[in-house]
């Protein structure tokens, strides 16, 4: 069973940042799942919310600042307290995968709101991943069913994931050609387990911080977990394995 570093480390250090994700890979993280949104010159950006408030204490829209001046933001308003500013700016995506050349796999969730403009989304998408070689570690993942279906049929190449709170999602994951089905934790029964274990998606769940509940989705041979605290997931998985 894999596990995802959620939004890097986010219970452990900033979330969607640099340092974080170097936080995160020093503790042994080799996969992720972090937020995509635009910025005002139409960079991919990592955040979770449609504004910089939570995170970094500053009430303006993402779609309202450029990458440059997002990144010189301090992204440690919330969450862990965290010692040193130096990499807690937003990144892109671009300088995100540039710092930390030992993840393996992304999992590339873009949010989409009134803000958010799909097409130059779905077109950096393809600037940044032009073939099917350049999308070996990633699968861009959305609630956003019918942006995951305009961008698979703009750019086929790229795999998707349908992320859901409710069952009845899988149909919908399914008649799309998901990749991967992303489900929260509360719906992660045995037999909706099975049931996804039958198809050919790879199920992930979220976002799952409790040592019980790792084991048991273990147990169920669930194919990832997504949590907030890869320093207490990582060596439990691991120890679980031998």
């Amino acid at each position: 069973m894999q596990v995802y570093g959620h939004r890097g480390a986010a219970g452990e250090a900033p979330e969607n940042t640099i340092a974080g994700a170097r936080h995160a890979i020093a503790r042994g993280v080799r996969q992720v799942e972090i937020d995509l949104r635009l910025s005002a010159d139409k960079q991919l950006v990592i955040v979770h919310d449609n504004t910089a408030l939570r995170t970094a204490g500053v009430k303006r829209q993402i779609t309202r600042m450029t990458a440059k001046q997002l990144s010189q933001l301090d992204a440690r308003a919330f969450g862990t307290p965290w010692p040193r500013k130096a990499g807690c700016g937003i990144p892109t995506l671009k300088q995100f995968m540039r710092r930390c050349p030992e993840i393996r796999h992304y999992q590339l969730e873009v949010k989409s709101d009134e803000t958010t403009d799909k097409p130059v989304l779905i077109n950096k998408l393809g600037e940044q991943f032009p073939n099917r070689a350049a999308t070996k570690n990633i699968v861009v993942t959305s609630f956003d069913y019918a942006f995951l279906e305009q961008l698979n049929q703009q750019l086929p190449h790229i795999p998707i994931g349908a992320i859901s709170y409710k069952r009845p999602a899988f149909k919908v994951a399914r008649d799309l050609g998901c990749d991967y089905f992303c489900i929260h934790e509360s719906i992660a029964t045995p037999a909706f387990v099975e049931k996804i274990q039958r198809s050919n998606m790879h199920l992930s769940i979220w976002t799952v911080n409790n040592p019980v509940a790792i084991k048991r989705f273990y147990k169920m041979g669930v194919d990832s977990v997504i949590t907030d605290y890869p320093s207490m997931a990582i060596p439990l998985v691991k120890s679980l394995m031998r």
